[in-house]
């Protein structure tokens, strides 16, 4: 079982902060509109550490290269 706010494991520390403060801007939405902007924003960003952190060479790729090297082939 996940608590929230927890990362699953083998999820890099930054990108475990990054996803704890964008699942808190939706909430925080409901005072400012502009947070759930940023809350995508940060999701995002989330998505692309791990990548970074669990492709080997992605060194400066865009993230919708890592997305499609990452991505399963189709058989």
């Amino acid at each position: 079982m996940v608590r929230l706010g927890c990362a699953p494991h083998g999820v890099p520390e930054a990108a475990a902060t990054v996803l704890r403060t964008a699942r808190e801007l939706p909430r925080q939405s409901y005072y400012c509109y502009a947070f759930s902007a940023v809350a995508v924003m940060h999701s995002l960003i989330a998505v692309e550490i791990v990548l970074r952190d669990r492709i080997p060479d992605a060194g400066k790729k865009p993230l919708h290269q890592l997305i499609k090297r990452a991505r399963p082939t189709a058989s």
